[in-house]
């Protein structure tokens, strides 16, 4: 009796398999053909290709170190990791990242300062019970005590950041800690922490911009950093502190309402666009001569580029004197709505401060605090920013002995 054989060949045989792996092998070859170079899209270090092992135990670690390589290089990555967040965020309104999170009301919240930190951290931390850098409140009095010795007078003035001024907007079962006003910074004002050099000239005005929340904005709902016509009461309350009238200023600044602008924390994932309306100054039509970013400072264009978060106004019908600010990335949010009340407005971010030299750090300060006697020196930083070191960091710098 003969056994039937089949006419068919191997690869008709095989097709189906050939096929699947034929198919998968194409995001391989994309993948080893073209590497990714941009490696900032997902807000990490992507796994770089390993080098060829040289003993044993450098080819014991090649396998998962080429895994990793092959996860971060996988051909079309970068377009399914998009559809994979924006399917995420469409179906469960989440985000790929921890740092921000959805509140309630349509708001967005930045919600850890890096990836290595707990879900939160960065929202808790400008609420009741926040933990705080040892040392902060005695760091703040040695810096006004050196300002003191160069014989400058700053006011300084704590900014309340979003989780406490709209703690409506926070999920419900974070919004009473943070509606509380026994916040780390209040705590510290209250027990005389800063000592009598610093205390009389820090200013947090926590029940202020809870109030002006409520007629003006000061957070957009798609935003860290505060922006809005709410600023511009900020800013007016400020002047009281250095002495100066509220009255005669500049006629009111005109304010415009710009639609449809990218969030400022869009850059920590891939793939969502936030996107919303944003009110701010329409300097041209205020009679304001405006400037942001390095260019605005030919005097040290050496190293403006390298500060980047800089800004500066000129006002000729506001009272003739010239506000200095030293900040974080909030000061270039309300640097022009001080433009109402001083000729000149010179702000700059210490964000990137540690990449000057100490020359570059001295002839800033020379340029920066010349002409005193017609210059008022307001420090500008938002209280998560100063409770767990970042002033410190920013500033120390400015006052260091040589």
């Amino acid at each position: 009796m003969m056994t039937s054989v089949s006419s068919t060949g191997p690869l008709r045989r095989h097709a189906a398999k050939i096929a699947l792996v034929a198919l998968l092998s194409i995001p391989a070859i994309v993948g080893g053909m073209h590497a990714v170079h941009d490696r900032r899209g997902e807000n990490r270090v992507l796994a770089s290709l390993p080098d060829r092992p040289t003993d044993w135990p450098s080819a014991l670690a090649l396998p998962p170190k080429l895994d990793a390589w092959i996860n971060d290089n996988f051909g079309f990555r970068a377009a399914l990791l998009q559809a994979h967040n924006r399917l995420r965020y469409r179906l469960f309104h989440e985000f790929p990242s921890i740092q921000v999170e959805a509140g309630r009301h349509g708001r967005i919240f930045l919600s850890a300062h890096g990836t290595n930190v707990p879900r939160f951290s960065a929202v808790k931390a400008a609420c009741a019970g926040g933990e705080t850098k040892p040392g902060t409140p005695e760091y703040i009095g040695r810096l006004f005590h050196d300002f003191h010795a160069m014989g400058l007078r700053p006011q300084m003035m704590i900014v309340p950041s979003a989780p406490v001024v709209v703690y409506d907007d926070l999920p419900a079962w974070l919004a009473p800690v943070c509606a509380s006003a026994a916040t780390p910074v209040a705590g510290w004002l209250a027990s005389g922490a800063f000592g009598p050099e610093a205390q009389p000239s820090i200013y947090y005005p926590l029940q202020e911009m809870r109030e002006i929340n409520q007629r003006e904005v000061l957070f957009p709902k798609h935003w860290f950093h505060w922006s809005g016509a709410g600023l511009a009461d900020v800013a007016r309350l400020t002047l009281p502190r250095f002495g100066r009238p509220l009255e005669p200023a500049a006629p009111p600044l005109t304010v415009v309402t710009l639609q449809d602008i990218p969030s400022d924390i869009s850059g920590l994932f891939a793939g969502i666009q936030l996107k919303g309306p944003i009110q701010g100054v329409d300097f041209a039509a205020s009679g304001v001569d405006s400037c942001y970013g390095g260019r605005c400072f030919p005097e040290f264009k050496e190293y403006a580029e390298t500060l980047y978060d800089i800004s500066r106004f000129h006002n000729p019908k506001a009272p003739k004197r010239r506000l200095v600010m030293l900040t974080d990335s909030f000061g270039s949010k309300v640097s022009g709505w001080y433009a109402r009340y001083y000729s000149d407005v010179e702000q700059v971010a210490t964000n990137n401060i540690g990449q000057l030299s100490t020359d570059q750090i001295r002839r800033l300060k020379e340029y920066l605090f010349r002409d005193r006697e017609n210059m008022d020196l307001l420090i500008l930083y938002h209280d998560v920013g100063t409770s767990t070191g970042t002033m410190q960091v920013g500033l120390e710098r400015f006052h260091e002995k040589p």
